[in-house]
């Protein structure tokens, strides 16, 4: 992998990044801004966490192929690097299997040990 495989993107104040529920085949990183993550809790938007630089979200949807668990939208003029399905499964897949074993572990269980419905992976198509 090279820096080909990696794309830089601005994103103004205000700009939804992606929605809750929505397939994901994209995980940023936050370059500069920040970014507000959240979900709709009876039917109101209910924000839950802010990523500056340095931080990643989008991630779950990638490694687990369930739908996005929140809406991100950027609460300053943000740059972010977007990091591709391939790219973030790539990484995975070469990493320490121990480690691996354990992002997939937290992600399934963040999916389980909570309500909401977008969190929750869809039934596997037999």
């Amino acid at each position: 992998m090279d820096a080909l495989d990696y794309a830089t993107r601005y994103v103004a104040l205000g700009t939804e990044i992606f929605q809750e529920g929505q397939t994901g085949r994209r995980a940023f990183l936050v370059e500069e801004g920040r970014v507000q993550l959240d979900r709709m809790v009876d039917g109101r938007r209910s924000p839950f966490a802010q990523i500056g630089p340095g931080g990643i979200f989008g991630e779950m949807a990638v490694i687990d192929g369930g739908p996005r668990t929140a809406t991100a939208t950027a609460v300053e003029d943000t740059t972010l690097v977007v990091i591709s399905d391939r790219v973030f499964r790539h990484k995975l897949k070469t990493a320490d299997p121990f480690l691996r074993a354990l992002v997939r572990l937290f992600v399934a269980n963040l999916r389980t040990s909570t309500p909401d419905v977008a969190l929750r992976r869809p039934p596997s198509e037999s």
